[in-house]
């Protein structure tokens, strides 16, 4: 089973622009009549109609990086059957043999604690995904092209998030909106729109769904890439008690700066005398 395909079922095309975006206006308005002011964002991502399933099978919430490493060594196994079955015995045979123990090792060297030190993947659109000194780690599957990483948080997996390419070509859609269509189509409701907001860290338009157990985000990473992320509810609804150590702010004033401005300051003068009583103004 291909990386790309590990997300399932293909989709087909039925909503329009104006159905998926909380930004949508009327198009026909009586002449010099006012715009239509775009809905409030829903509080919370709409129920689907269908359930969020996790792929492959065997993958579940709350699994260990070992039990989610042997998941994937089973499928794994599965993929190279068809080789195999076209590889007679002898010295190709024992090279398929390496080339899949090495795929699988591959998968387990890929883990990243993030610690105490930064790492590279806060150079990357991942940054914002997980944070450091929380029991966080990541793993990374790398397959024909695609990628999935598998986030934890003290050792349970709790979230997924996929690579896939866009374009005229691709199943997923040609472009962000064509994509986010297919899919309002397959689950059988119009996403919730998350618009871009500087102020807040987001740079990029998200769309959300949920079931009963997992959140579905799809995020506009460029014109040619889409990422889907799958997240626990149960664990986004703990996450800021599994989160103790909060993010510093690059902007905040240093503790010891701040104190020694306070310092500095003049201390204020005493209060202004009040006047006595019969003393003229």
């Amino acid at each position: 089973m291909k990386a790309k395909r590990l997300l399932g079922a293909g989709l087909a095309v039925g909503l329009g622009l104006a159905a998926i975006t909380s930004t949508a206006v009327v198009a026909a308005q009586p002449k010099g009549g006012k715009a239509a002011a775009a809905p409030a964002r829903p509080a919370e991502p709409p129920v689907t109609k269908k359930t969020i399933a996790l792929t492959p099978a065997g993958i579940a919430w709350g699994q260990s990086t070992k039990q989610v490493a042997a998941v994937i060594d089973k499928m794994l196994d599965e993929a190279y059957v068809p080789r195999y079955k076209a590889t007679s015995p002898g010295v190709k045979m024992r090279a398929l043999d390496a080339e899949l123990a090495e795929e699988k090792s591959a998968f387990r060297r890929s883990r990243i604690d993030f610690g105490k030190l930064p790492t590279g993947i806060d150079a990357t659109p991942l940054k914002g995904e997980y944070t450091y000194l929380n029991k966080e780690s990541m793993m990374t599957l790398t397959r024909d092209g695609g990628k999935r990483y598998f986030f934890f948080i003290q050792d349970k997996l709790w979230k997924i998030i996929d690579e896939h390419a866009l374009g005229a070509g691709s199943s997923r859609g040609k472009d962000f909106q064509s994509a986010v269509v297919k899919l309002a189509t397959a689950l059988g409701v119009p996403g919730r729109v998350t618009p871009p907001d500087p102020d807040k860290g987001r740079y990029v338009t998200e769309v959300d769904w949920k079931d009963a157990g997992t959140r579905f985000r799809v995020i506009e990473r460029s014109e040619t890439e889409i990422a889907f992320a799958y997240e626990d509810l149960v664990t986004l609804s703990s996450l800021d008690s599994l989160r103790p150590n909060k993010p510093v702010d690059a902007n905040a004033i240093d503790p010891s700066v701040a104190s020694a401005i306070r310092k500095d300051e003049a201390p204020p003068g005493p209060p202004p005398a009040a006047d006595k009583p019969g003393k003229k103004k």
